[in-house]
């Protein structure tokens, strides 16, 4: 797919492959300040332009069979297998992983998150 880009008037204007060039970019910021989250590195320009290109998926851990896990896309619900050699170490049923660039990553943030929305809502239910 191509998608070019004109930059400037007349004579002095530069045509450029935008996709070509924002991929060049990406590979030179990716090789620098390499990120170390739960095992698994992933820099921080790579979950820059992933946001930027809502190319993030979250998931969580539905359950373990054997050592694959079985994960559920929060955005489509759709159900996927993944060796647990490819998640973070300690991931655990419940935990919600970030996926960019095929590199999972644990959000610790949103799993704790999530953990006290549900146990709130089981509370409002019981009580």
């Amino acid at each position: 797919m191509n998608c070019y880009i004109v930059w400037g008037k007349g004579s002095e204007a530069m045509k450029f492959n935008f996709l070509e060039r924002l991929q060049e970019t990406a590979e030179k910021t990716m090789q620098v300040n390499k990120l170390k989250l739960e095992n698994v590195s992933i820099s921080q320009e790579e979950i820059e332009l992933a946001q930027k290109l809502d190319a993030v998926e979250e998931y969580s851990i539905d359950r373990w069979e054997e050592d694959v896990a079985i994960l559920e896309n929060r955005k489509t619900g759709k159900i996927i297998q993944v060796d647990k050699s490819k998640l973070p170490k300690n991931s655990k049923e419940g935990d919600i992983l970030k996926k960019v660039n095929g590199k999972y990553s644990l959000d610790k943030k949103r799993t704790e998150e999530e953990t006290n929305r549900i146990k709130n809502k089981m509370d409002d239910l019981w009580n």
